[in-house]
């Protein structure tokens, strides 16, 4: 009987390693496609090395000329506010440095004011408006993972403008002005002579830019800048006489100093790529825990 007994325990033995090899799930190797997920997640994508691009930009810009003279507070050099844009081509390097440049159409302006007058008057000379820029911008703060392009942007640049020497443009007005309620309207006449410079001038130009990636191809960019003139493109000479009392002169020199407030829509149209081995990274990175 006990020889029975331990016969059947010995098959038991036999059988029960046959029985666990069955049971495959305990040697399945998990799948790649989750592993590298994993990875990715934790050690990032595809990185852009470099990209180029193609841009509209829009915006608002406005100056304001320098007076040398206010006769008193006869008149004044008003903030002009006007659209304009621009075309861009630009060459992004991982995603922290960008250069870009190209054409806009940007007016300068002179605008001149005289107050209390009937009727109200104000006069507006511009330049040829033609403008070129080159601009270099670094990423400060990135709002997403790398490749995806999110973040505040500084930059820096200066634009050429190309004018042209232009016959002077001369405007002639008579008018009523009150100096008080209760006193006698001043008759004055006021001529007023612009021309545009023969030169090139330049300006600076400093600004801050967030970006959106809204698709792989597709970036919208929030701009504000600032911008100097380091000469003048667009120069206004006054001549100011009232009740045939001697005539006063005024000059306005039309710069281009201001803000400009723009958006940009770029369109990426050629993209490099470099792959980091996460697998590679991951091995790295433990060595460096030991």
């Amino acid at each position: 009987m006990m020889k029975r007994y331990l016969l059947y325990v010995l098959l038991g033995l036999a059988v029960l390693p046959a029985f666990g090899q069955g049971v495959t799930d305990y040697y399945r190797v998990p799948e790649k496609s989750q592993q590298y997920n994993r990875l990715l997640t934790r050690y990032g994508g595809p990185q852009i090395r470099d990209r180029w691009y193609v841009a509209l930009d829009g915006f608002v810009r406005t100056d304001r000329a320098q007076l040398d003279n206010s006769i008193n507070g006869l008149v004044e050099s008003d903030l002009v506010g006007k659209p304009g844009w621009g075309v861009l081509l630009g060459w992004t390097y991982r995603e922290r440095w960008v250069v870009e440049g190209g054409y806009a159409r940007m007016p300068i302006h002179t605008q001149l004011a005289i107050s209390n007058t009937s009727p109200p008057l104000s006069l507006r000379a511009t330049n040829d408006r033609s403008a070129f820029i080159l601009r270099g911008k670094r990423l400060l703060l990135s709002t997403s993972k790398p490749w995806l392009r999110s973040g505040f942007w500084v930059s820096g640049g200066m634009w050429a403008v190309p004018n042209s020497s232009q016959e002077e443009n001369r405007v002639s007005v008579a008018g009523y002005r009150y100096q008080g309620r209760w006193e006698t309207p001043e008759y004055f006449h006021l001529t007023s002579e612009s021309h545009n410079s023969s030169q090139m001038t330049a300006l600076a130009e400093l600004g801050v830019e967030y970006n959106v990636r809204l698709s792989n191809a597709i970036d919208l960019g929030i701009s504000a800048r600032k911008l100097w003139g380091l000469s003048n493109a667009v120069t206004t000479n006054v001549t100011y006489t009232a009740n045939r009392m001697p005539s006063e002169q005024a000059q306005l020199q039309g710069a281009g100093t201001g803000m400009s407030y723009g958006l940009t829509l770029r369109y990426t149209y050629a993209t490099r790529r470099h792959q980091s081995n996460v697998l590679e990274l991951q091995g790295k990175s433990r060595l460096g825990k030991n």
